[in-house]
């Protein structure tokens, strides 16, 4: 690349010959050309660079031209407008490139150049730029544009400082950035969930590693790190030989353990840094996720990151990045190209300072509710617990999990393994993003809809075959109970229905529902929350399926039938959910029929310590149901979990003073017979009174509702009655 000193721009020098201009060439009607000036004796006549130059210009059209082709980042078409001594200095590939570089360092939008005056008898044409940084913000120069005449007309006497007036020969640009720091992410009670904490940065000086003990040192540094050889060796091959490569990051309590083992390798060193750190590890990662480096896409995607910044990649670290990051201030700086000597400032931009976020949830009952879904095994779940008074998100999680801390730490062989795996997918929050059909813990919509819809009480009798079947229709739907070789449960109040869960009698309400109104039942579903996202503020999440005729036709070009409404009625067929979304239709059915948007934020503090509300109640609807159906859905679901005599989960919950009412669901999760279902329990408590909480939890592929996920949830009531959180909220 030529240097700035190499580009020459004087005036009064001749133009080579120009080929065609190109037709969409702005020209300033009517502005009348400026005198031509005699050449000069010494003009050289000749243009050797291959670029296209333009047709004979006014001073005022060539001005013109060179903003329009500005404010369109045409560095090709500048380039033609440049006089032939320009073009001799430097090829149009390094004028090129030089525009273009300055526009990736300085993170430049599209510039805003307008003509503010006329040449006159000065040949430079007056200039206003508006310019916008993604490193000093957005800021504006006033300018002028040299001109110079050659015999195909005016040209551009174009220097370094037509891009930036403190721009000269011999100058480059550079950049200074002022880091903010990062916010903290805590719980209600102010303890720390995500914090800048101080580590142990293992690194390495290349120019200080002995070339004879260069391959131990790097067979020790591999065991110390559990990195490759190769890689670490990559991380060196072209940084300078005097400067620290950061080669790992361990926490602060190890620091006597590695100042032991470096102490035996010439050319590693250790320093304190400082890093992202989560307390609670994989117990809240779902809650809070990580931050890393910007991506390759990101960086493409967003001018005004960074390389090497820490942006927000999950969890409250990626939806309220904005908040916790601030915005990093920055200079934009000339500099001597050589001795990078700062000679000028061209803009600057204060950093605004990070702000914290402070959660609804408490540490210890998180901590109680993520163990307790680890307690049922190696299973992949999850569980939510809302307060059904509000919409808060008093504990969320996800299994398996993954530790956040590995990202500022490295991670493990094994935990890389975990990390790829598709079956256990720990960096998916199956609490929030996770989508399945929901079973039998769906069937308290289809209670709603037999009422408000068919006319039901809950002392309507019906029949409860062992199958069902539609009127000229092959397919056979079966309950329950054949599967465990009982036979039919004979007549049942609607009431009885959903504490047996008898699935032909609901079977039944689906086809009756449909034959009513097929949106019926499915817009019964929508106003329970399901299907959509919850709106849940700051936190990343899915929004499901709620079939009806018109997703069907759209999404499989095919008609609604029967057997739809009959699937949807028992939580199957198209239907997915996440149970963040049944957990908000369940604290519906506690509260008394409101619809609550959840959230998990519940206040934004600046560095002042003053606190900006940022959670409150939200009513996002009404259940579409009546006061009588709503009391006869909340006893049925409160004898699922106590009657003995009944199919529920009594064997769970009967023994548990503090009552609670819910309702199991065992979800197919394809057509294939052998494979598990999805093992689902929601519920509130304590019914009779006003409900503290309501939850979901699921497990994958791993067997009936019952057997998994209504045992963890008894231990998550358990923790809960016995918790100093449940003290305070009361």
């Amino acid at each position: 690349m030529a240097r700035l000193s190499e580009i020459l721009a004087q005036s009064g020098e001749p133009a080579d010959p120009a080929p065609a201009l190109d037709p969409t060439l702005p020209a300033a009607p009517g502005s009348p050309a400026p005198a031509e000036p005699a050449p000069a004796e010494n003009e050289a006549q000749v243009d050797p660079s291959p670029a296209r130059t333009a047709p004979d210009l006014s001073a005022d059209e060539a001005a013109a031209a060179w903003v329009a082709r500005w404010n369109a980042s045409d560095f090709a078409g500048l380039y033609e407008l440049t006089s032939g001594t320009v073009r001799r200095s430097i090829p149009q590939a390094e004028f090129i490139e030089r525009y273009q570089g300055i526009v990736d360092r300085a993170q430049l939008g599209p510039v805003a150049a307008e003509i503010v005056g006329e040449a006159g008898d000065t040949r430079r044409v007056p200039i206003r730029v508006a310019y916008a940084s993604g490193i000093a913000g957005g800021f504006t120069q006033e300018n002028s544009i040299p001109l110079v005449r050659e015999d195909a007309g005016w040209r551009v006497a174009w220097t370094p400082s037509v891009i930036f007036n403190q721009l000269g020969n011999d100058e480059c640009i550079d950049i200074d950035l002022l880091p903010t720091g990062r916010g903290k992410i805590v719980d209600r009670h102010g303890e720390p969930l995500a914090y800048d904490g101080h580590v142990q940065r293992v690194g390495i000086v290349p120019g200080q590693l002995p070339a004879a003990d260069e391959d131990r040192i790097l067979r020790e540094l591999s065991d110390l790190t559990g990195l490759k050889v190769a890689d670490i060796e990559r991380l060196y091959a072209e940084s300078d030989p005097s400067w620290f490569v950061p080669v790992k990051d361990f926490p602060q309590e190890e620091s006597d353990r590695l100042l032991d083992v470096i102490s035996r390798l010439p050319g590693v060193s250790v320093k304190a840094a400082l890093a992202r750190v989560y307390p609670l590890g994989e117990r809240a990662a779902h809650i809070t996720g990580y931050v890393s480096e910007p991506t390759v896409e990101q960086l493409d995607a967003d001018p005004t990151l960074v390389a090497g910044q820490r942006i927000g990649q999950a969890g409250i670290e990626a939806g309220a990045n904005d908040i916790l990051a601030g915005v990093p201030g920055g200079r934009l700086i000339v500099v001597h190209c050589d001795s990078r000597v700062e000679r000028d400032v061209i803009a600057a931009r204060e950093p605004v300072p990070p702000r914290d976020v402070t959660l609804t949830i408490e540490r210890t009952f998180q901590t109680a509710v993520f163990d307790a879904l680890r307690a049922q095994g190696s299973l992949q779940g999850a569980g939510v617990i809302l307060d059904p008074r509000t919409g808060a998100v008093l504990a969320l999680a996800s299994v398996p999990s993954y530790d956040p801390n590995g990202f500022v730490l490295g991670f493990g062989p094994q935990e890389r393994a975990m990390m790829r795996s598709e079956a256990q997918r720990p960096l998916l929050s199956r609490a929030a993003e996770g989508i399945y059909p929901t079973g039998s813990a769906f069937k308290p919509i289809t209670f709603a809809a037999a009422m408000e819809g068919l006319g039901y009480t809950p002392d309507t009798v019906l029949d409860c075959p062992s199958t069902f079947q539609l009127e000229g229709a092959s397919q056979v739907w079966e309950d329950w109970t054949v599967a465990y070789g009982v036979g039919a449960q004979g007549p049942l109040t609607l009431h009885q229905a959903l504490v047996n869960s008898c699935n032909t009698i609901f079977y039944g309400i689906g086809r009756d529902l449909d034959v009513m109104d097929p949106e019926y039942l499915p817009q019964m579903t929508k106003a329970f929350g399901l299907g959509a996202p919850t709106g849940i503020p700051y936190l990343p999440e899915a929004g499901g399926v709620v079939p009806d005729p018109g997703w069907k036709l759209a999404a499989f070009g095919d008609y609604w039938a029967t057997g739809d409404a009959v699937n949807l009625a028992i939580g199957q067929g198209f239907l997915e959910a996440t149970p963040l979304q049944l957990a908000t239709a369940y604290a519906a059915i506690a509260n008394g029929g409101y619809l609550l948007q959840p959230f998990i934020v519940s206040a934004i503090v600046d560095q002042n310590g003053v606190a900006e509300a940022a959670g409150e109640r939200v009513v996002r609807g009404r259940l579409p149901i009546s006061g009588p159906t709503l009391t006869a859905l909340q006893a049925a679901l409160r004898a699922q979990t106590s009657d003995p005599n009944g199919a529920g989960s009594y064997r769970v919950f009967g023994d548990m003073v503090w009552p609670i009412a819910g309702k199991t669901g065992t979800a197919q999760r394809n057509a294939s017979a052998t494979a598990k279902p999805h093992s689902w329990f929601a519920g509130f408590g304590p019914y009779g009174e006003q409900s503290e909480i309501a939850s979901a939890v699921m497990f994958e592929s791993v067997g009936e509702g019952v057997s998994f996920a209504a045992p963890a949830t008894r231990r998550i009531y358990d923790a809960w009655v016995q918790s100093d959180l449940r003290a305070e909220l009361r």
